[in-house]
This record gives C-alpha cells, structure tokens and sequence, in this order.
C-alpha cells in the first residue's frame, strides 16, 4: 500500500491510499461528469469498447485529483507525505510537481490498455523521480519483460522498438487526457501535473539510445568478453 498525504497553509488536508495490486478505478464504478464520457476526447489508438464501459478508465482513476485539487494553482506550495513499505517520504515542493508524482502512479495502475503497461513501475514507485532515474526504471522494466518473454518462448525486443512505440503510444494519451482535464478543471494544477508526465515521457522517447551511451559506463564491469 502506497499512501500520499498532503496539507495546505490554509488547514486542507488530503490523503489517499493505493494499492500497487489493484486495478482502478473498481469493475462497475460510474463517476458523474461528461468528461469522463470514453466517446470524448478517445484516443485514436484506444481499444476499449464503449459498450462494455462508457467511461474513460484513465480518466476516472484521476477524478479524486480533480475533485481535489480542482480549484489549487499549480505553483502553490504543499507538504507532501509518501509512505510505502518501511520507507517514508516528505517534500514540500509546488502542487503540479506534488500531483505529478501521485499522477504518475494512479495511471499505471488503472485500467487503461495504455496506460497498464506501465504497470509493473508501480510496483517500485519512485515519487518525485526525475528524468534520469524515469528513464533507467523503464528501460530495466522492458529489458526485464523482454527476458521473460524469451524465456517463455515468445519473440523477445532487444532493439527496444516496441517501448518507442509504446511511449508515442502514451505520449497520445497524455495529450488527450490533458485535454478532458482541461475541459473539467478550475485551475491548472491538475493539467501541469499530467504535462509534467508527458514531458518525462517525451524524454524516455527521445533520450533511450543517447542515454543507453551514457550508462554505458557504469556498466563497464560486464563488457569484459573473458
């Protein structure tokens, strides 16, 4: 259980409790507001059958965000509280970088068919993370995926195409969600925060191969051919 909690100079207090096992938001849950609506702002590349479910799965997992920060500017300062496992951790930092970081997290963890693969990082959140660390924790995930595969007789990607085409793929969404967002929010913290997001996954895009040459030699230990 990954718990955030956050408190204002004016008295609010916010706390949330998410479970990196569960799915959300819960089978059969129905929000109130249009922009929930799958059929506005779709993602071109959404699968989702709006039959079967109406509502957008990434937008109802950020609708408590909405419902609370809706009406908070972005660069209001917050004192956020991360607690997960026997580690704590506490910041007060704007509320775009603080929703950014809870953002992250609550994505990966809901039902999107985008946004799901992502999943496995929110099993080792890392709050706060910047580009550099955003982009070691993705490439050891797909890399480790990529091994399991194989191992399991299915066609493995060392070339690391398909996590390209994954985050153009999540680039898409961001975009779109922040548009729903953007069509529901007060203010601007919640939007920033998810173009915050956005901005790390265009990095992961554009920096794989460029990064993968400076980590080269930290790695030097295992590029002795023996």
């Amino acid at each position: 259980m990954i718990k955030y909690a956050f408190e204002y100079t004016d008295g609010a207090m916010m706390y949330y409790e998410l479970d990196e096992n569960a799915y959300y938001p819960e089978a059969g849950t129905v929000l109130e507001g249009e922009w929930l609506n799958l059929e506005e702002f779709k993602c071109r590349i959404c699968t989702i059958d709006p039959e079967t479910h109406p509502q957008c799965p990434a937008a109802m997992a950020l609708w408590p965000v909405l419902r609370d920060f809706g009406h908070r500017i972005s660069h209001e300062p917050v004192n956020v509280q991360v607690d997960w496992t026997d580690v704590h951790l506490e910041a007060v930092t704007s509320t775009q970088q603080a929703v950014r970081s809870m953002v992250g997290l609550m994505l990966a963890l809901c039902r999107c068919p985008v946004m799901e693969k992502l999943r496995p990082m929110a099993h080792f959140h890392l709050p706060f993370a910047d580009a550099a660390h955003t982009q070691f924790r993705v490439l050891g995930m797909y890399l480790i995926a990529q091994y399991l595969r194989e191992n399991s007789g299915m066609e493995p990607d060392w070339t690391l195409e398909g996590l390209l085409q994954n985050y153009r793929e999540l680039q898409h969404a961001n975009r779109r969600l922040a548009e729903r967002i953007r069509a529901a929010s007060e203010t601007d913290a919640a939007v920033n925060g998810l173009i915050i997001l956005d901005a790390l996954a265009q990095s992961v895009e554009m920096g794989i191969n460029q990064n993968l040459k400076k980590l080269r030699p930290l790695f030097e230990m295992y590029m002795d051919p023996e």
